[in-house]
């Protein structure tokens, strides 16, 4: 006999659009079993394709989608997978998270405990649609022609994307990063699409590091979905630094 399975009702902060229009945001989850704990030990999925099988397997309905395939949990916005699996730690583990981080001026390790129930979590409003995020460039890309790009168009990542990179995430974190902008480029200037696909990653590469911080910001700071910076005050030298929420025992028992 199985264990009895309980369902809890989430709100995505974009939802999913189905192929008639329809957007669906509110999911029904159930707590992660051993089947899902068996997924991290499997060494044929990358990091992208386990949160892909993670959601699938919890992911008991969607809107009024019942039928929860890998393929649809794939074309979720990263922003929606984030959260849901941020919601599986917290209805199976609980809201505290025990987590390390290290200050960048002292080099001390400081030990808190993260409340999951209280991370923030922005979401769109009611019938409205994701838009692509504009950023204006300082310097810009200097194409062969020498004509300056600097006006970018980039649209939310999905869990198709994240598969895509995932890979490469293990061993080129930068490298990861930069392609999964890439991939995420509607338009760039004046740039045509078969040129911005030629040059790859070296037009993010050539940029100054003023714009690549500029991009960076701009996409953090108009993505959708759980906020993951934290502030942290240092317990040696009692100073302040930002940091990102650290996951590496997010699901580890006991």
């Amino acid at each position: 006999m199985s264990a009895r399975q309980v369902e809890y009702e989430v709100t995505l902060p974009v939802g999913h659009t189905d192929a008639s229009g329809r957007v669906h945001r509110r999911a029904s989850i159930r707590k992660m079993r051993g089947h899902e704990e068996a997924l991290f030990y499997d060494p044929l999925l990358t990091p992208g394709r386990l949160v892909t099988e993670l959601v699938k397997g919890c992911l008991i309905r969607l809107g009024d989608i019942d039928a929860i395939t890998s393929d649809l949990v794939s074309q979720l916005y990263s922003a929606d997978r984030n959260y849901l699996i941020v919601e599986l730690r917290r209805i199976t583990l609980g809201d505290q998270l025990p987590a390390s981080y290290t200050c960048p001026s002292c080099g001390g390790e400081t030990t808190v405990v993260e409340d999951l129930g209280s991370l923030e979590v922005r979401r769109l409003t009611n019938g409205s649609s994701p838009q692509a995020i504009a950023v204006t460039l300082e310097d810009g890309y200097e194409d062969r022609d020498g004509a300056v790009h600097r006006d970018v168009q980039v649209r939310l990542p999905r869990g198709a994307d994240e598969e895509f990179v995932s890979r490469t995430a293990e061993k080129d974190p930068l490298r990861a990063r930069d392609a999964l902008i890439l991939r995420c480029i509607e338009s760039f200037g004046a740039l045509r699409r078969q040129a911005l696909e030629s040059y790859g990653i070296k037009i993010l590469r050539d940029l100054t590091m003023g714009d690549r911080r500029l991009l960076y910001q701009a996409i953090e700071a108009q993505t959708p979905g759980v906020n993951f910076r934290r502030s942290i005050r240092c317990a040696h030298c009692n100073g302040q630094f930002g940091a990102v929420l650290e996951a590496s025992g997010f699901f580890v028992l006991g």
